[in-house]
């Protein structure tokens, strides 16, 4: 069942406002006592943010160097909106530069969390499904508290997205993070509508010059089915059917009939309805036959008779009697039951790892910067020392530096007449340029 929630807004002498929603995860899911401790270190605490950014930025334009331990550092330390454009660059920067390897894991989850408090989760989503840009990733918890927020938000396009995010990553071994893609998927798949089609337009014939562009080369056509796909319908449907095929119960075998049908694999579905009616204990959902209904109407010719055989075959097998939905849900109430506790604790002992991971990398960066400035500075003591040993002994060396000169001036002198020598032809004749005719 759903969990109701109430926060409290309070106005200067005006009553107390009450809103009330409910959600699937608790609110000791999100761990935000752990997560505020680990952010309220002295290493955070003494930060100013706008000072920061401007240091970081400035050594990014100077030398083309921005440090992951840096970037982590401000994600941390951000308490309001103002900053997260400033973040977002940062981030963006940060994975141009070649320390990009070396960014921390709380950096992702710092990113994501602030995105979420401030309420900003067109501009993460935007982030997150651009990595070659910006490198934040989502993992399960961050994914978890994401598509919780989202689906009891009823956002199901959105929610669809990031269950597409978690089945391109491949990462499946969170139990309440699959059953949250499911809910997603499937409650995006049954409300979608299909965009009515553009007004075909007569295109006007106009003799248009041709141009020609000479390039390197021509890349060939490639679709990979699988990062390339850009329809949210068709990825809900790949993601129900990749995340459903992981167990064998009567609910996912449902789901991955549903995914492979907006998948647009209808020859896998027509196979999974024939394996599944063998099956004596296997019971379809009444939301399936309707679904196969519905989209068989929007199919080519040559993939509405695979349809219609899968259809004849569920129809002729037994029927749940309650809803999909019901059953989706059971599956994530007891997926929560069973492993809330684990990854409440899995957080915190995570959330202590980056606090002495944070404090190390530091320090390491610091040992660092220190031994870079006492090496430049005894380099620069002994250029100064050579100089200053130069001007005590130079009667004693004056014949040495006199040859040192000159053998500096025969090489300006060869470098010059290298550049400015040309070729020159003994029989050419210079033109005689004449007096202008009045």
């Amino acid at each position: 069942m759903l969990r109701n929630l109430r926060y409290c807004i309070y106005k200067r002498k005006q009553l107390t406002t009450f809103i009330q929603y409910q959600t699937f995860l608790t609110n000791d899911y999100q761990c935000s006592e752990a997560w505020n401790s680990q952010r309220t270190t002295p290493i955070i605490n003494q930060v100013n943010l706008n000072d920061f950014y401007n240091v970081i930025d400035q050594n990014y334009s100077s030398k083309g160097v921005i440090s992951p331990i840096d970037v982590d550092i401000f994600a941390n330390a951000i308490r309001d909106t103002y900053h997260l454009e400033e973040l977002k660059d940062l981030l963006h920067k940060l994975r141009l530069s070649a320390e990009t390897g070396n960014m921390l894991e709380s950096t992702h989850q710092a990113t994501i969390r602030n995105y979420l408090q401030f309420g900003n989760i067109e501009e993460l989503l935007t982030i997150l499904k651009d990595p070659l840009s910006f490198g934040v990733f989502l993992d399960e918890f961050t994914a978890n508290i994401l598509l919780d927020k989202l689906v009891t938000s009823s956002s199901f396009e959105q929610a669809a997205n990031v269950a597409a995010l978690i089945m391109l990553q491949e990462e499946y071994n969170n139990e309440i993070s699959n059953s949250l893609c499911q809910y997603a998927c499937f409650k995006y798949i049954m409300g979608y509508s299909r965009p009515p089609e553009p007004e075909v337009v007569p295109d006007k014939k106009k003799k248009v010059d041709e141009i020609k562009i000479r390039i390197k080369f021509l890349r060939n056509p490639y679709y990979d089915d699988h990062f390339d796909i850009k329809d949210v319908f068709v990825l809900s449907g790949k993601t129900l059917a990749w995340i459903s095929e992981k167990k064998s119960d009567n609910v996912n075998i449902n789901l991955q009939m549903i995914g492979c049908l907006v998948y647009k694999k209808y020859d896998k579905l027509l196979h999974l309805c024939e394996a599944s009616a063998k099956n004596t204990s296997f019971k379809v959902f009444a939301e399936v036959i309707e679904l196969i209904k519905r989209e068989i109407n929007f199919v080519e010719q040559d993939s509405k008779s695979e349809l219609e055989t899968s259809i004849s075959i569920l129809e002729k097998v037994n029927q749940v009697d309650s809803s999909l939905e019901e059953s989706i849900t059971n599956c994530i109430e007891n997926a929560i039951n069973k492993f809330q506790t684990r990854d409440i604790e899995s957080q915190k002992q995570m959330f202590q790892q980056w606090t002495e991971v944070r404090e190390k990398r530091l320090e390491e960066q610091i040992k660092r910067l220190d031994r870079a400035k006492r090496i430049e500075a005894i380099d620069h003591k002994q250029k100064d020392l050579q100089e200053e040993e130069q001007k005590l002994w130079f009667f004693e060396n004056e014949d040495a530096i006199d040859l040192e000169i000159e053998e500096k001036e025969q090489s300006v002198d060869s470098n010059l007449k290298k550049k400015t020598s040309k070729a020159v032809d003994d029989d050419y004749i210079p033109p005689e340029i004449l007096p202008k005719r009045k």
